[in-house]
């Protein structure tokens, strides 16, 4: 890492070695419960997003856990069993807290929230999964503004990715050039970290400060942000001990695997699949294979 300024705040500037603690030798004897669950819990009736909730569960795996479950309301389950071929799926009758306790069950890590929908039983879903979960917690999308909604006590295992317009919703009105310094403000009083997305990225606790200067314009499209909370779900079930890192880890890897794909293609005709599909060697650069 690197002394970097941006915005006003000082920090540090995230390269490839900076993560690659996060990712050690794998003994040949392993299987894949060693290597964590990662549960991800979104989509609903308007906005079932099948081929994005497949690429976000996609994402968790090709970033190393064990088993990635999908958990979806079952009346859209059938439209997002066709993309999935190495994840399981688990229909939820609801979001009750009986069956978010059973899509819960075993979890190294859990992300909610995308494709969610807007409503009180996903407010009362993120209340839940805030009030209970002890493992890593990442809420994203329409997860977020169930957050803005509640008032939660973090237990320190809260990751949370807004955009800027996501985080002017938790925190309040401000602007670009003093957001970087909002994050930090918000991280520390809430006890979380936020990754706040941007050309620069903001990776944060409140007290570190990691950034992230990777990425391109092609990565502008649908899907996107849910392969991103997928990667990080990921990280996080193998290792939850520094979220921070974890968080900043995923920002450089779908980062690094946009470049690779715009590359190869243009920042036009790029999806948030292309991305998926160079994540193994995103980790590449991290691992140094």
């Amino acid at each position: 890492m690197t002394e970097y300024e941006y915005r006003g705040v000082g920090g540090m500037l995230c390269r490839a070695g900076d993560f690659k603690k996060l990712f050690p030798e794998r003994d040949p004897d392993c299987n894949k419960y060693d290597f964590g669950l990662a549960v991800l819990i979104g989509g609903c009736r308007e906005y079932s997003g099948a081929v994005k909730l497949a690429n976000m569960s996609l994402s968790a795996l090709r970033c190393g856990c064990g088993i990635s479950r999908l958990a979806v309301e079952e009346r859209i389950a059938d439209y997002v069993a066709p993309y999935l071929l190495e994840s399981t799926l688990m229909p939820l009758s609801s979001f009750c807290e009986a069956e978010l306790s059973r899509a819960f069950s075993g979890a190294a890590s859990v992300g909610i929230g995308m494709g969610f929908g807007r409503s009180s039983d996903r407010i009362a879903a993120v209340g839940y999964a805030l009030s209970t979960l002890e493992c890593p917690l990442l809420i994203d999308a329409d997860g977020l503004w169930a957050l803005s909604r509640i008032k939660y006590v973090s237990r320190g295992n809260v990751v949370i990715t807004p955009h800027l317009g996501e985080f002017r919703r938790l925190y309040g009105d401000v602007d670009a050039d003093d957001s970087v310094k909002a994050a930090v403000e918000y991280a520390g009083k809430n006890n979380v970290v936020v990754l706040l997305k941007g050309r620069i990225t903001t990776v944060t606790d409140g007290e570190r400060v990691l950034f992230i200067d990777r990425g391109c314009p092609g990565m502008a499209t649908a899907g996107s942000g849910d392969v991103l909370s997928g990667v990080i779900t990921g990280i996080n079930a193998q290792n939850g001990s520094d979220l921070c890192l974890n968080a900043a880890c995923g920002a450089y890897i779908c980062g690094a695997a946009g470049e690779l794909v715009e590359r190869e293609k243009n920042a036009v005709s790029m999806t948030a699949s292309d991305t998926v599909s160079k994540l193994h060697e995103a980790v590449g650069l991290i691992i140094g294979k």
